[in-house]
This record gives C-alpha cells, sequence and structure tokens, in this order.
C-alpha cells in the first residue's frame, strides 16, 4: 500500500530556458538529459525518471486511468523483486498510484506502468465537471523502496493537463479553424438517433456487456488495403491462402473497415486501442480473449496480438480482459500438456492490469466449448488448484457452452464452474422464455447466467450459415433479454470475420449492428428506453437470393442453412423514428411501404429484387430522408455470397475520406461508411 503523505525526495530539476529548448530533439522528443549525462559518466548505479504520461487531455467528468512511462536512465539494471512504485498528482494533490510492479528494468530501457489503486480505493480519477488547465505530476520511486537510485532528484516530471470540452458534430468533417472536432471516434455518438448518456454512467451500471474478441485485428499487416492487405489477397481473394479457399471463394466476404498505413512502429497497439475506444464507447466493458498458444510460430502472431489487447486495455483503464481458453482447438497432443500450457498462458497474462477481478480477488477466466477433446470437469478443477498453488492466481471460471449447453453439462460443471454461459444460436427469438428459462435453469445450480448476444453467422470455409432474417436476430434477443432481466451479456462476437458474426464495423455488415448495439446496451444498463431525437434509417439485405446457383461454385461446397430455416430473401428497413411517419423501399419501378402509426422502432420488409434499394421516410407527404444502398443486388454470382450487407441514413452522406486521409485526420483510421474502401 501507498502511505497518504509521501516525503519528497527533492525539489523539482529546473532548466534554464534555452537549455531546455536546445535538449529538445527536432521531432520535440526529449534527448539524454545532460545532467544525467554527466552524472552516469561518474557514478555506475540505476536510476529511475519519468518520460510521458498519458492522457494529458481528457473531457469534463470523465473517469481517468493514468499511466506514465519511466525509464532507468543509469548504467545497471534496477534490482527485481522490489516495487518500482509511482504516484500520480493532479494540482499537487495524490490521486491514484501503481505499486505492482516489480520487475528489473535494464539499464536505458522503458516500461508503462498504469495506476491501479489511489488513496480513495480506486485507480480512477474523476475529471472536474468545468473545462479548465492543470497540473499532471507523476512521481517514480515516490516512497523511495529503491534507496540506491544514483540521482534522487529527477524522479518527478509535471505535465500540463487538459481538462476540454468533447468534440462536436456538425457537418462531419474537420475544416477551416476546427482542431479535434469531427474527427474519429468521437463523433460515434452524432450518429445515432438518440443521445448517449455518459460513458460513466454505463460503466458504473451494475449490468455488464461483455464482447468475444477473436483473431482478427483491423489490420494483419499494416499494409495499403488498395495494396492488396492480407486480408485481400489472402483471406477475401478467391485462390487465397494458397488456393485452400477456392473451393468456396474465399475464407471471408468481407474485412474489418480499413485505415491507411500507420508510420509508428506500435501500430498493433494503437489498433488495439482504438478497437477499445469503440468498444467502450458504447458500453461494452471488455473482451473475453480468445486463447489457445503462447507462441506465435505458424500462427501469425496470434498470441502477439491476444497480449497487445491486453496491454492496450491496460494502459486505457476502465476496459476490462478475461482470458478466454478456445478449447476447440487448444492442445498440446496430451491433457497433462493442455493443463501446462494453460497455466503458462495464465502466468504470462497475470502482469496485466486489465485482467477482470471479482471482488474477492478472484481472476475471471472463459472456458470455451469446455468439454471439448473429452476434458471434464476434473481436468479444470486441476487448472484451478494449479492456477493457485503456482501462480498465486484464484480462478472464477465461466464455461461457455456451444448453444446454450444441455442439462448433463450444467449438472458436469457444477462444482468447478462458477457461473454459466452459452455461445447461442443467430436465430431470431420470439418469446422471452428462450432467455428466461436459462436464467432460472442456472439458478437451479446456482450459478448467475451470461446470455449471449448474436446477430448472423455464416461461415463459407464451413459451408453453413443460420437464418438471422436480416437484422431480426440482434433486435430480437435484445429486447427480449431486457424483458428477462438479465444482468450480464456476451456479444457473439465483436470480430469473428470468419464467421461474419461480428458487430466491429466492417466494410459489408458497416455500422447498423455496433449502432443498434449502441442503443440496446444503453436500454440494458439503464433501465430506460433512450428517446429517439433523430430520424435514422438503417437497412439489411443480402446481395443475392439465397437460392441462386453460382456460376463457379459447385453444390457440394455451397453452404447450407443449419438454424432459423428456411432462409429468407428480404430486403429490410429499419426506422428509428421521432414519430409517426410512412416507411418505403422503392427497388426498380416497384416501391412498397408502410404508415406507421407512431415513433420508435419500426420495421419494414419486402422480398429482395435484382437491382438497388431506395430507403425512404415520409410525412405528411413530403420525403424526410431518402437514400440509396450502398450494396447491389446482383443476379448472377461466380460464388455464393450469403452475408447480410447494411447500410444507414445517418452516416450514408459522410463526404469522401479521401481529403481527409490527406490531411492526416483521425477519422480515417475507422473512417464510417467510406465507399472508396468498399471493394464488394
Amino acid at each position: 500500500m501507498h502511505a497518504a503523505n509521501h516525503n519528497w525526495k527533492s525539489t523539482w530539476k529546473v532548466l534554464p530556458l534555452g537549455l531546455l529548448a536546445a535538449w529538445m530533439g527536432c521531432g520535440g522528443e526529449p534527448l539524454q538529459d545532460p545532467l544525467e549525462s554527466q552524472q552516469d559518466a561518474l557514478v555506475d548505479g540505476y536510476n529511475l525518471v519519468v518520460t510521458g504520461v498519458s492522457p494529458t487531455t481528457v473531457v469534463p467528468s470523465s473517469a481517468v486511468t493514468f499511466s506514465a512511462t519511466i525509464r532507468n536512465a543509469g548504467n545497471v539494471a534496477t534490482p527485481a523483486g522490489i516495487v518500482h512504485g509511482l504516484s500520480f498528482w493532479v494540482n499537487g494533490t495524490q490521486v491514484s498510484w501503481s505499486d505492482t510492479y516489480t520487475s528489473s528494468i535494464a539499464p536505458g530501457a522503458s516500461v508503462t506502468l498504469t495506476a491501479n489503486s489511489g488513496p480513495s480505493g480506486t485507480k480512477v480519477w474523476t475529471a472536474p465537471a468545468t473545462a479548465g488547465a492543470h497540473t499532471l505530476l507523476a512521481h517514480v520511486d515516490d516512497i523511495n523502496r529503491l534507496p540506491a537510485e544514483t540521482n534522487e532528484s529527477d524522479n518527478q516530471s509535471s505535465f500540463p493537463l487538459s481538462v476540454a470540452a468533447a468534440a462536436t458534430c456538425s457537418d462531419r468533417v474537420r475544416n477551416g479553424t476546427e482542431t479535434g472536432v469531427d474527427c474519429g471516434p468521437d463523433c460515434g455518438p452524432c450518429e445515432w438517433a438518440f443521445t448517449a448518456v455518459p460513458r460513466t454512467t454505463l460503466r458504473t451500471s451494475a449490468k455488464r456487456v461483455y464482447a468475444h474478441w477473436h483473431y482478427y485485428p483491423v489490420s494483419m499487416d499494416n499494409t495499403n488495403p488498395t495494396s492488396n492487405d492480407y486480408y485481400e489477397r489472402s483471406y477475401i481473394a478467391v485462390n487465397g491462402e494458397g488456393g485452400v479457399h477456392a473451393a468456396y471463394g474465399g475464407m471471408m466476404r468481407e474485412r474489418p473497415l480499413p485505415r491507411l498505413p500507420r508510420t509508428e512502429t506500435d501500430w498493433r497497439l494503437r489498433d488495439a486501442k482504438d478497437e477499445i475506444e469503440l468498444a467502450a464507447r458504447i458500453g461494452i466493458d471488455g473482451f473475453y480473449l480468445n486463447l489457445w498458444t503462447d507462441s506465435d510460430v505458424n500462427n501469425g502472431a496470434v498470441w502477439t496480438r491476444a497480449k497487445t489487447i491486453a496491454d492496450a486495455a491496460s494502459q486505457a483503464g476502465a476496459f476490462d480482459i478475461i482470458p478466454n481458453f478456445d478449447m476447440t482447438i487448444l492442445g498440446s497432443g496430451s491433457q497433462a500438456g493442455d493443463q501446462d500450457l494453460m497455466i503458462r498462458i495464465l502466468g504470462q497474462m497475470k502482469g496485466y492490469t486489465a485482467l477482470l477481478r471479482r471482488p474477492d480477488g478472484k481472476y475471471v477466466v472463459g472456458l470455451f466449448n469446455p468439454a471439448a477433446q473429452g476434458r471434464t470437469a476434473a481436468f479444470y478443477a486441476t487448472v484451478k488448484q494449479r492456477a493457485s498453488t503456482e501462480l498465486g492466481m484464484s480462478l472464477y471460471l465461466v464455461p461457455v457452452f456451444l448453444g446454450t449447453g444441455s442439462t448433463a453439462l450444467f449438472e458436469e460443471y457444477k462444482n468447478v464452474g462458477d457461473a454459466y454461459a452459452g455461445w447461442g444460436t443467430a436465430v431470431p427469438v420470439t418469446t422471452a422464455g428462450y432467455s428466461g428459462s436459462l436464467k432460472t435453469k442456472a439458478a437451479g445450480y446456482g450459478k448467475p447466467w451470461i446470455h449471449p448476444m448474436s446477430s448472423q453467422d455464416y461461415r463459407p470455409k464451413n459451408k453453413a450459415f443460420w437464418e438471422a432474417r436480416n437484422s431480426l436476430t440482434l433486435r430480437s434477443i435484445w429486447e427480449n433479454v431486457i424483458a428477462d432481466g438479465m444482468d450480464e451479456v456476451q456479444i457473439v462476437t465483436w470480430n469473428d470475420q470468419h464467421e461474419h458474426h461480428n458487430i466491429r464495423p466492417s466494410t459489408g455488415k458497416q455500422w447498423p449492428a455496433y449502432d443498434m448495439t449502441a442503443y440496446y446496451i444503453q436500454w440494458f444498463k439503464t433501465g430506460t428506453r433512450p428517446t429517439i431525437e433523430r430520424d435514422v434509417l438503417y437497412y439489411n439485405h443480402r446481395i443475392q437470393n439465397s437460392s441462386l446457383v453460382p456460376t463457379t461454385q459447385t453444390s457440394a461446397n455451397l453452404a447450407v442453412c443449419k438454424a432459423g430455416c428456411p432462409a429468407t430473401n428480404d430486403v429490410e428497413l429499419v426506422g428509428f423514428l421521432t414519430s409517426a411517419g410512412r416507411l418505403e423501399i422503392t427497388q426498380g419501378s416497384t416501391t412498397y411501404g408502410e404508415d406507421k402509426t407512431a415513433g420508435g422502432v419500426q420495421t419494414l420488409r419486402t422480398a429482395l429484387a435484382v437491382g438497388t434499394p431506395t430507403f425512404r421516410l415520409k410525412r405528411s407527404g413530403a420525403t424526410v430522408v431518402q437514400f440509396q444502398s450502398m450494396h447491389p443486388i446482383v443476379g448472377s454470382m461466380a460464388y455464393q455470397d450469403l452475408l447480410y450487407r447494411a447500410g444507414s441514413s445517418a452516416r450514408a452522406a459522410l463526404p469522401s475520406c479521401a481529403t481527409s486521409c490527406a490531411n492526416g485526420e483521425a477519422r480515417c483510421r475507422l473512417c464510417p461508411g467510406e465507399p472508396m474502401w468498399l471493394k464488394r
């Protein structure tokens, strides 16, 4: 624990203005401190300094978790096994600290530490409600646990801390003298039909929403998508990955919304932070992180990707990571070897501060398909015992059953599972019993139930699809879960592009699944249906009739319906309406419409036809909203494509990112609805 009052080691090091200017490099990066250089030349030893802090700009009333990078400016490694403490002070008042890092830091090396606690028992500092300028001070080795430092006078560094109003949206372009406005993730809420409550309200809700994070980041190789990055040349291309996907026309029918290449060496970490920002903005509390190996060898850097997400969450703060073992593919060749592998992975993940822990200190760990490869509850009881003995980690295990789990599985895992969860099935639900009975069933075993949230599921590689009926699966499950009073859900998934049930924005599905999820999470967490303040229309349709016979793909390689059958061939329009109005869908010369006598969430469906649909909202005979689908419906295809495409009126009119990207605007890294990247 940190003491509330610290003994200040010395006065701050102050450099004359001229020397300070000379000390900064051309790019604004600090060079070696001349005073440190003199001392390092004379004395052997270690010396810790603070080189940077994050964040330095926050919005009013936001929950802030500070991080700082510390460097060993000496020529001897710091001792291992001793806490390298770090405290954070705002305007001279201590607000948080980090006191868990005990590894040695080599000469010249740096580490980033994130606050894990504070004087009030929380790592979070709440920003003032009004904008203003403040001073953030970071103090390394703050209570002198490392008394052998060669220089005790340079442990503190102060930085300007700005509390600034969040960016507002008007024309959706940063132009004129605007800085940081209409740019990137901050503009998301402006695309919604409702006004978002503060993130802190969603985060502090007793109800929790997690999302499964799979293997697929925004970028695989930081290559320009127009030059055929890995998604384009390997996953989407018919002959990608050596032709293994040729029989069914490529493994994927879409990809994450791309970005231009990043020049930074830590581009993976920056991408991961973008993803976490995107997820946290709609009220997702964290990721169930899919794990099955601790090696990058022949695995496409999946271990590095997993660690990067955990690292990004630890740096960002207020976002949880749950190690989730994928028992379907985790396999060392023996069950004892599998247990060894799980313990190794947990040991390497333990140091991430973002790992979710229960109030009693237990680490939450997921088990996807726990019965795979003949494993039993006894197998996981051994893992629990070894984690406690070898790692000092008490585990709270969450078996995630395929589908929703059988009575036999509930019985099997009653003594080793602490909560039950299901993977679910991506088909619409029509009765509350679908979720309510599962909650009751789990409660009968003394377990809470974590309900799966799905949108669609289409797997060309596995020759299977589940009939989602456009966006009905997503909407119906959410509405039933809210009606049933569920406490926790897991979204299936955030980014599994292979099975196409991601809600992360992508080139085909675009933003509607993400945007609708934002609406339902706010309703779920606050208990109040959000008020619709802006008319927004969402469309959802396939680009081919499900019965269309491909010209190249053979019938033996076609995906077939597994549940929710038969397949439907509808164009769907969902209106988030401020008041009554008429919804219309025009295909060719035919217009189908319905008068809706009230506002709220209203739907319209009509049979799919070749061409490009147009969508419309009218009131009193006047057109209020009109726009066209980004996805033409075709009458001939070489390979089957049953993925539902989507779009919305709120994002369809966004100007091209070409100019914005040329100007280096952040919005292009996850550009909403950008047609220039839409290759199919």
